[in-house]
């Protein structure tokens, strides 16, 4: 009885001497962890018609499940890409500071979107995998976002986190600045299978969580560790997906 008691005050004195702030722009807003009114109207949900395979959303209504002229000249390597949100100039200083600036009160509405861009991938999911930091960054920033997001959803689905079923050989350049082409000689052989996980995996349904999908050189990479260590199936989940124009 006592507890949520002293959390329901210590919450309320917290946002007295810290008013609430809204995690984009830092407007005041009412709670912790929300979005201001104008944020939130520029915030781009994902939604169909999109690729079936990918999640690129098409700009046209499609009656029937599609895939996008790249999809269509050589699949992925995963089974399904979902995203939650576009990444663009409105959620990406929000995304940037949950990232690398300890804003972890913006992990239940990251999560919770998550959730909502996942539902159906759930069903045959039977792990959640963040994708792995080096452990050199992991001991610099403290924590792993892709992991934060991964427990989250764990609690809400039921399935099991398995945060430290990959693990990062190498550490690399930061993938932002750098072409298609050379994001994929970046995080080449930069991903291994933690050795105990081995007989676990095999013919089980990974779903692997990361925070934005680029070019999808980071999950194709992990994807690739994945089915050569006899997983079934690998389905990606992103809070943000960089949509640029595809030929």
């Amino acid at each position: 009885m006592m507890r949520p008691l002293i959390k329901d005050i210590s919450s309320k004195l917290l946002d007295f001497i810290l008013p609430p702030q809204c995690i984009n722009c830092t407007t005041s807003v009412l709670q912790q962890g929300g979005l201001c009114a104008d944020c939130w109207e520029k915030i781009n949900f994902i939604s169909k018609p999109f690729c079936s395979l990918c999640g690129f959303p098409f700009n046209i209504s499609i009656e029937n499940e599609n895939i996008c002229a790249p999809c269509a000249r050589k699949s992925p390597l995963f089974a399904r890409a979902r995203a939650a949100i576009y990444y663009n100039d409105a959620s990406k200083p929000m995304i940037l500071r949950f990232k690398h600036a300890d804003a972890l009160h913006i992990t239940p509405l990251f999560a919770e979107w998550l959730y909502q861009a996942g539902h159906d991938l759930f069903p045959q999911a039977e792990y959640l995998v963040p994708t792995p930091l080096h452990w050199s960054r992991l001991v610099y920033r403290g924590y792993n976002q892709a992991a934060l997001l991964s427990q989250k959803l764990s609690k809400k689905t039921k399935i099991p986190h398995l945060p430290d079923l990959l693990e990062r050989t190498r550490r690399t350049p930061p993938q932002g600045e750098l072409t298609s082409k050379e994001r994929e000689k970046n995080v080449s052989n930069a991903f291994k299978l933690n050795k105990k996980y081995k007989q676990l995996i095999r013919d089980k349904h990974i779903l692997l969580i990361d925070d934005v999908f680029t070019s999808g050189a980071t999950v194709q990479a992990c994807t690739k560790i994945l089915k050569k260590s006899g997983a079934k199936q690998i389905d990606i989940l992103t809070l943000a997906k960089v949509i640029k124009p595809k030929i």
